[in-house]
Parts: structure tokens; sequence; C-alpha cells
């Protein structure tokens, strides 16, 4: 595997190559030259990753350069997390976000994150496709974000709330979703510390989640009613879950299902072919480990239409396909139910699906 580390500092590349090779992987690591050069090595010999730092001169040029001559590379921009409109611009052009202060270690487990999903995906041609595309769905930065407060120990949930009404698209996107029906909507919530005290913490994430991937591009009545899916199917996975499973993770699995068909409408294909799964749903798992995201949500949102590839048991794929199926209107792999011993709770399901969808119309 060839990486390029684009940055100021001299000795980040080499210390990145040593991490790696502490890890038994014999990498190649190019380090930064001036720009005319650098463009001649990748035209010679393009490299399977790349992290450029935000520090390097043409920072820009090179995301671009590589976007548009290379889009099977993955692009992982060094920047402080922040709403700077230079580093979400810049942000726009890569695949993740690695922290200012990273260390290469830590750089060098998120390239092995990519490695261990490329061999997963292993196809060229997929990546090059998701690479390649101009209605990409952006990196969720505010749910990350509230993700990460939610994790301390000290949690502030005044401070929680004020980082989503720090984005006012989201925060208005999220007031209406907290509206909903699906959400108890005839209470009326008008503003975001109500919503906080109503819905939760956790619920509050999933609508931040919702409004970022979903509340814009491409036709807005298409991807309103894939959000509007998304939202149920993460309102019912839960529900269909296996009783020891984690709930919060079903759910954030079956909200970010919806990329694939978000990814379908930007142009790769959503029908299954050679016993894979469908070019939107595995793009779209590709896009969740570009995004850093852990990896059973990667393999749930890649196994939505095939749950039986990645599982032997009832599990978090499982209940993520019932659930987008029957958001969706999609086919339930019946026969799979039956091998899990849970067929007989379909009926039971499909009702209760029927029911969520009366309430909301």
């Amino acid at each position: 595997m060839r990486v390029l580390f684009a940055t100021p500092d001299p000795n980040r590349p080499g210390a990145l190559a040593d991490a790696l090779l502490a890890r038994g992987l014999e990498w190649r690591v190019l380090s930064y030259r001036d720009p005319d050069e650098t463009r001649q090595v990748l035209r010679d010999h393009p490299v399977d990753a790349a992290v450029v730092d935000l520090a390097t001169a043409d920072a820009e040029a090179l995301l671009r350069h590589l976007l548009h001559t290379a889009p099977a590379t993955a692009r992982l921009l060094q920047a402080p997390s922040t709403q700077d409109h230079a580093v979400l611009r810049l942000l726009a052009l890569a695949h993740g976000l690695v922290e200012e202060n990273e260390s290469v270690d830590a750089i060098a487990e998120r390239l092995l994150a990519l490695s261990a999903l490329t061999r997963d995906l292993d196809d060229p041609v997929l990546r090059t496709r998701v690479g390649a595309l101009t209605r990409l769905p952006g990196m969720p930065k505010l749910y990350l974000a509230v993700q990460r407060a939610l994790e301390q120990d000290d949690l502030d949930v005044d401070d929680v709330t004020a980082l989503v009404a720090r984005d006012p698209q989201v925060a208005a996107r999220v007031l209406q979703l907290a509206n909903s029906a699906l959400f108890g909507g005839s209470r009326g919530v008008a503003s975001l510390p109500l919503a906080v005290s109503r819905l939760g913490l956790r619920t509050l994430r999933q609508l931040v989640l919702a409004a970022e991937l979903y509340g814009g591009g491409g036709p807005a009545s298409e991807v309103e009613s894939i959000g509007r899916r998304s939202l149920m199917a993460a309102w019912l996975a839960p529900r269909l879950g296996p009783e020891r499973g984690d709930p919060d993770l079903v759910a954030t699995a079956a909200l970010l299902a919806g990329l694939g068909p978000l990814l379908a409408l930007a142009g790769l294909g959503d029908t299954a072919a050679g016993g894979r799964a469908p070019e939107c749903d595995r793009g779209a798992a590709y896009l969740l480990a570009l995004w850093d995201l852990p990896a059973p949500l990667h393999q749930a949102v890649a196994l939505q239409r095939a749950p039986h590839r990645g599982e032997a048991v009832h599990g978090t794929a499982t209940a993520v396909h019932v659930a987008t199926a029957l958001a969706f209107d999609r086919p339930v792999d019946t026969e799979w139910l039956q091998r899990c011993g849970i067929a007989q709770h379909l009926p039971a399901w499909r009702e209760l699906a029927d029911q969520v969808q009366r309430d909301a119309a």
C-alpha cells in the first residue's frame, strides 16, 4: 500500500512509516514535495491513501487534484475540528478528518482501518465511483461532535444543546423532525432545550444525524422521502432487534442505512449482482468507514438487503434489514427469518410499521 503524507513537517512521513512498520506493515509513505514534483510522482505511481495537512501550502489544490485524477484514493484532511469556513470547504473535498494534533500512531490506525475496509469491499470500481460522485453526502461533523460530547465523563446538557444551536440550519431541521408524528409532534417542541428534555440526548443525536445527512442535496422531495423513511427505520429497528443487542447501535445503523438510497439517487446501482450487495449499499459502508464510524455500522449498512451474508443468527444486520425493508417497501428475506427462528414475528412487525405510517400521515 502506498500513502502520501502531505505536511510541512519533514519528519512526520518517516515517523508514520515507522509506526506502520511497528505494526508489521512495510507500506511506502511518500513525503510531500513541491506541487509540480508531487503531481508527477502521483501520475507515475498512484497512491492508495493521502493524508493532507491543512498547513500544507496548496492543500486545497492537492485535494482537488486527487479528487479529479485519482477518485479511488482515500483522502484524509488533517485539520482542527472546527466550524471554520476554510476547514469546512476543504473537508468537502476529503473523505474524513484527522485531528490537527493526532499522533502518527493514531493516523496509522486510521490507515489500517481503511486497509481493512478495502479488503472487505475489494472493488476498485466501487471506490472509484464513490470517490467521483459530485453529490456525495458530507461527513456529519455536528453529529460526530455531539457523539464526542456524550462520551465525556463531565457531560453538560447545556453544552450539547449549545453545540447544536451553533448551526442554525441543522438546529431548525432538528426542531422540525422533533415535531413530526414519529416523535410525538402533537406536544409541540419549540426550542432545543425542550427537545432535549422531552426526547433525551440520544434521540437528539439521531435527529442531528438525520438533519445533516438528509437535509439537502439531490431532488428535495426524494431526499426528504429517504430521510423520513430512514427515521422510521431507526424507530423500528430497536423494537425488532435481538434482546441482548444495543438498541442505540441498531437505531443508528438503521438511520445510516438510508445512505444507500441516497447514493443510488446520486448514480450508484441499487440492485444486487454477482452474489454481492447492491453497489449503493457497499458504497455507503465505504463512506462510513472513511468517516471513522464503528465497524458494526459498516456491516449493517452494507448488508441491509442481505443480512445472511454477515450473520449466523438474529443480530443488528437482521434488525436493520427488516426495519429498512418495511420503511422502504422492500421485500423481507422471510427464508432468513425462518432460519433465525423469528419469522412468526413478521406480521406484528408489519402492523407496527403500518401504524407508524398511519400516525405520520
